[in-house]
């Protein structure tokens, strides 16, 4: 049946898969075209079918968000992967060549220039084409504003040059970067943004052997970890902003403004000390934009708390239910189990009980006092055990709301980095536009090749 919520529909899809032997119950894939394209509601379910023939999907329940990224257009299809009919998963396997022939199929139903792939839509006699980027690479770019082509480019020439180890770290820290101990890798690079690189993968002229053997000489316990590394670097960011600004302060105070005499030959320059016009404004810490991301970001984190708490009584009244249930269950076999011992289990036996009953009456009171007694214990004990499941469901819920507090923290914090950021980069801005007022022209796409999206890839 179709349900309204998405969450509560991923949640029913995802649960399917309890009465299989896997796990992985949802299929997701992204559908994104050009933003040349403009796509009809028609258009963007019939890529969802086309992907559905491709993977085998047929008949699976789905569910499609449609939403706007950095004005573009696209859609994100989950799948269930759990058959009803025979409990099993629909396979999952070699989804590559079958997005690049959905793909294929809708590039020509649609009118769309052709993107070349790596597997179905490329010619096999050419070699297999290789992104420059992968996508933790573009997104450490997105953070860090650094092209990592020319990062790596510049790491290979200082590891040329170098003849040891230990000129190679200096030429590092020289141009910015730091050698650390890597969590996982043994040697990692950290660039002035802060951001983590594999060293093997910076270096783009030697493989993995030749690098070690030829910086053997450096010691590692001499390296900082990680997080050191971060510190350090936002150390010299911090110093760099200070010693520009100081820098840019010392060059504004060596021009001597001219005095502006009246006509009796007073100085008329009463306002010195206001800043001059071309200075760049000091940003307010508390500028509008800010607080109105405050209160957008602490009212998402009031309906996620209402959410929380609705979500987690329901969750208990289930599941004491389902403790209800079960105690009730187990009383009636108790129940019956009692009744046997006391009555007896054949015909006869239960006569002869009766007929004593009938003889001496004691026996009757005894019988249910004996049952009263053992009624009073289960209570008690069913008492107790719901009792512990209840302060086991709440100490759950506590523990997922600290969890969630320290996430909406964590969410504050990044707000509010992002507002430095903001305001640094905006700082710099005005100071390059005091010193250059008419900059020239630059085009920001360069010399890259146009974008023409990222298909029908996974």
């Amino acid at each position: 049946m179709p349900l309204e919520d998405l969450e509560h529909a991923l949640r029913h899809m995802q649960m399917l898969t309890a009465g299989t032997r896997g796990y992985k119950g949802l299929y997701h894939a992204n559908i994104d075209p050009h933003a040349d394209y403009p796509m009809t509601r028609e258009q963007w379910e019939r890529c969802a079918d086309v992907l559905e023939q491709e993977l085998g999907f047929e008949g699976q329940p789905r569910v499609i968000v449609l939403h706007k990224k950095e004005g573009r257009e696209h859609i994100h299809v989950v799948w269930a992967r759990t058959d009803v009919e025979t409990m099993t998963l629909r396979s999952d396997a070699f989804t590559y060549g079958k997005h690049e022939r959905a793909s294929a199929r809708l590039e020509e139903e649609f009118g769309h220039e052709h993107v070349p792939g790596k597997w179905y839509k490329r010619d096999m006699e050419q070699e297999l084409p290789m992104a420059e980027l992968n996508h933790a690479e573009w997104q450490q770019m997105e953070r860090s504003q650094l092209d990592p082509r020319e990062r790596k480019a510049e790491i290979t020439g200082l590891y040329e040059r170098a003849d040891n180890g230990q000129a190679f770290r200096n030429a590092l820290e020289d141009a910015g970067y730091l050698l650390a101990r890597g969590d996982r890798r043994a040697m990692v690079v950290v660039d002035i943004a802060g951001e983590v690189h594999s060293l093997n993968r910076q270096i783009t002229s030697a493989k993995a052997k030749e690098i070690r053997e030829k910086i053997a000489d450096i010691d590692m316990s001499a390296l900082p970890d990680v997080n050191a590394a971060r510190e350090l670097q936002e150390q010299r960011r911090d110093a760099r902003n200070s010693a520009k600004g100081r820098a840019d302060a010392e060059e504004g105070l060596t021009e001597t403004p001219e005095i502006d005499q009246g006509p009796d030959g007073a100085d008329q320059s009463q306002n010195r000390d206001a800043p001059a016009q071309d200075a760049p404004p000091i940003l307010a810490p508390e500028d509008p934009a800010l607080m109105e991301a405050r209160a957008e970001l602490e009212q998402n984190h009031e309906r996620r708390r209402a959410y929380f708490e609705q979500d987690w009584e329901k969750r208990i009244a289930r599941e004491m239910d389902l403790v209800n249930r079960q105690i009730q269950e187990r009383r009636e076999i108790e129940r019956k189990t009692d009744w046997k011992e006391m009555e007896g289990k054949s015909g006869f036996e239960r006569f002869d009980h009766k007929l004593k009953d009938r003889l001496d009456r004691k026996r009757v009171r005894d019988r249910h006092d004996e049952r009263q007694a053992r009624e009073k214990e289960r209570d008690a004990r069913d008492e107790q055990r719901r009792e512990a499941r209840m302060e086991e469901l709440l100490r759950d819920r506590e523990n997922d709301r600290a969890k969630m507090e320290w996430t909406f923290e964590r969410e504050h914090r990044q707000l509010e980095d992002m507002h430095r950021r903001e305001q640094e980069r905006a700082r710099q801005q005005e100071l390059d536009r005091a010193r250059d007022p008419s900059p020239p022209d630059f085009d920001p796409s360069g010399d890259r090749p146009p974008d023409r999206g990222g298909g029908y890839d996974r």
